[in-house]
Order: structure tokens, then sequence, then C-alpha cells
């Protein structure tokens, strides 16, 4: 008995099923790539139209990264094929921001300063030496600026790099400091007023592009929006179906239905769900893949999933020895809209278990879940009125719950 199974997973590295169904990272290549098909057109004609450069912005998981990485690739034959990438953490500025595109131009960020020797001349005039030792007592040291202190500058950045003709993906722009976001913005200001051929991709988690430009309101005439939102019902049934096709293997209508409701539109979830199903399907050398194995996924998908969505959850329902929050939480999961009143939430409760709950038999629950802040699952807006803290979380709640979700169109 080969208790490892690495059989099944021979299996699975065979048939390539996790080069098609990609949760852990973004989607690089076109043929991989399903839906979103007018939101790449637009970034692409934005990035084609003189002067314009392009922001995406939207919730965590939605897929910006996998489209940007398309749109770009897609726009490298009109720009020379130079696309130069660039993710952003946490400790990235202006300078280490544009570091690559004044690599690309010869400037070294090496240099902190240089060291010039000014010598009068018998004419009048003033001769300048680098770096030269003179006899001349009428010598003076000057002290140049280096680059990396003029780097600071967008202006001077934008007068050195535009001349590239290039596209440059800047991802999740949202981690950097706010006075980092406003530079950015500057910087592609000064671009499209000087009419470069370098356009910037700026990619980042947000509610309103202006939150990743830090408001800089003379950028917005050149840096035209893309507000990326969940997949539609028929583009995370292309996920399933396309990527299935290419394994040669077919879901069953029940589970397309299953993961269509599961993933809530989040391209995340979709992937998830996909690849640990079919991965179940294939080390049973099976080519359907059925609801039972979508639901057999669950534990290793929900593993999987981030585990800040798994800790959160896992914290509320463990905070008491009832089933009650796990099914509150699963009946806010099934509200369509971002928020929500109280009396939507005690609806979808009713209508998912059959039993007509109060008020204040709710707010017993919802004092646990419930805060001003990003602390609990949910967030009061005002009084009676509530919002995922994270919007992925319907989505995980489902996963979660996958067994005890109804088949039927009951809003899941």
């Amino acid at each position: 008995m080969n208790i490892f199974n690495l059989e099944h997973e021979k299996r699975i590295i065979e048939s390539r099923v996790r080069d098609i169904y990609t949760p852990y990272q973004p989607i690089m290549t076109y043929d991989l790539f399903f839906g979103r098909q007018n939101e790449v057109h637009s970034i692409i004609q934005q990035l084609n139209t003189p002067g314009q450069h392009s922001v995406l912005f939207g919730d965590r998981g939605v897929g910006k990264s996998s489209l940007a990485n398309i749109a770009s690739e897609l726009l490298k034959p009109l720009k020379n094929n130079q696309l130069i990438k660039k993710r952003c953490d946490s400790s990235d500025t202006f300078l280490t921001i544009v570091e690559k595109l004044l690599i690309k131009v010869g400037v070294d960020l090496q240099i902190s300063s240089s060291e010039q020797e000014c010598q009068d001349t018998q004419k009048g005039g003033v001769k300048l030496v680098l770096n030269a030792e003179l006899e001349s007592k009428n010598t003076d040291k000057v002290m140049l600026k280096g680059f990396t202190e003029r780097a600071i500058s967008p202006s001077w950045v934008a007068d050195k790099i535009k001349d590239i003709n290039a596209i440059f993906l800047l991802d999740e722009i949202d981690v950097i400091a706010k006075e980092e976001k406003w530079k950015v913005a500057e910087l592609i200001k000064q671009l499209s007023d000087e009419g470069s051929p370098l356009k910037f991709l700026v990619v980042g988690i947000a509610e309103t592009s202006s939150e990743l430009t830090h408001g800089h309101k003379s950028v917005q005439r050149c840096l035209k929006e893309t507000h990326l939102k969940k997949l539609s019902t028929e583009e995370v049934r292309q996920i399933i179906t396309e990527g299935a096709k290419k394994l040669e293997l077919e879901f069953s209508t029940s589970a397309i239905r299953k993961v269509e409701k599961v993933s809530a539109g989040y391209a995340h979830f979709a992937h998830l769900l996909c690849l640990k199903s079919a991965e179940a399907a294939i080390a049973e050398s099976r080519k359907e893949i059925s609801l039972g194995h979508i639901q057999a996924a669950t534990d290793d998908a929900c593993g999987d999933a981030e585990g800040s969505l798994r800790t959160l959850y896992n914290e509320a329902i463990r905070s008491a020895n009832t089933e009650e929050f796990k099914k509150i939480l699963i009946a806010a999961s099934s509200i369509t809209e971002d928020e929500f009143k109280a009396s939507k939430l005690r609806g979808a409760y009713e209508r998912l278990w059959g039993v007509e709950i109060t008020q204040g038999w709710l707010n017993n629950y919802l004092q646990k879940i419930v805060s001003d802040n990003d602390d609990t699952i949910l967030r009061r807006l005002a009084k009676g009125v509530y919002k995922f803290n994270d919007p992925r979380m319907p989505s995980y709640i489902r996963l979660a719950n996958l067994t005890m979700l109804p088949d039927g169109d009951i809003n899941f």
C-alpha cells in the first residue's frame, strides 16, 4: 500500500492540471486566460492612446494581476517587445520603483555624490575638473548631488526616462506609502505632458482609483481607470469549462453550478475549487468531475485558502458551542448586496433554515461577530446596516460549509 499516494500525485502532475487552474499565482499566458475580454480591450486602447496611461483597481482576489499580465503581454509587440515589471512591497519608495527604468537609460543610483574642483584661470573663466588633484592654490572643491538624491524628484526622473518605448507594469501599488503614490502619479503626469512613449499600467487593491494616486487631481486626465469587479456567472463558467477542455475532462452540470455559486465571482475561489476537484477526479482516473468531487475537495480547498480568512472565520464559529454562528454567517453570505440591513439578514436566515427569528435573538449573536472596525467578520456601517470587512469572506464561508448549502436556486 502506498501511504503517500505517489501514484495519484504522478497522474496529477502528468495531467498538467496545476498549470491550467492556478489559484496560487497570476495567469501569465493568454491561452490560459478566460473571460474579461472587454477589460483587456479597454486597457489596450488606453495604453495605445497618446498621453494616456492606465490604472486597474478592485477588490483582492478578482484577478487584477492576471488581467494586467495578459494586457501587457498582448501590447508588447507594439512596444518593441519591451515590458518592464515591478511588484511593490511595503518597503518600496518612489526611488526603488523607478530604479529599473533609470538603469535602462544608464543612470547608476549607486553614485551618491560626485566631487568636482573649480579652478580659477588667468582668463577669468572657471574650469571644472572631476576628481582631479590641482596644484593651484585658487582651487575650491564642490560636491554635486548624486543620482540617488536627484531621483526622488518626479520631474528629474521623467526627463531621464521619457524616451523609453516600453510598458511599465506597476503591480500592488496599494501597499506603498501615500506620499510615494503621489510621486508616482506626478511622474505619470510629467510623462504624459512630454508625450512619452513609456506607458504605465498601475495595479492595486482599492475602492476608487484616487486611493492609488493619493488624490493627485492633475493625473486624472491622463490616467484612465478600469474598475475590475467580480466575474460574471458566465465568466466563471468559462474558467470551469475551458480549463476542463484543455485537460480533456468534463464537469457535471451540478458541479459547475456549485463552483459558480461558491466562488461568487472571485477568480481565486473558482480556480481553487476547480483545481482541487479536478485533482480528485484525476487521482481516480475519472474523466467526469461530479458534485461529489467538489464536496470531497472542500477540506483541501479550505486549507489552501488565505490564512487570514480561515483564521477570522474559525475564531468566529469557535466562540460558542453552537451552530447558530455558522448558520447566521451562511445566511449573510447568501446576500448579494455588499451592504445589507438586519431585516435582510433575518429574511435570508428564514429562507435558508425555515425558522423565523427576531431582531433581539439575532443581536445576541451579532455582538460577537460585528464591530465598528475590521477586527471582526462583519462591520457595522450604521444602526442595523452591515457589510463584510473582507469582500472575499462570503466565498470562503460558502466553501467552508459546502455540504450545508442548498443545491437549488435559493441565492446560491
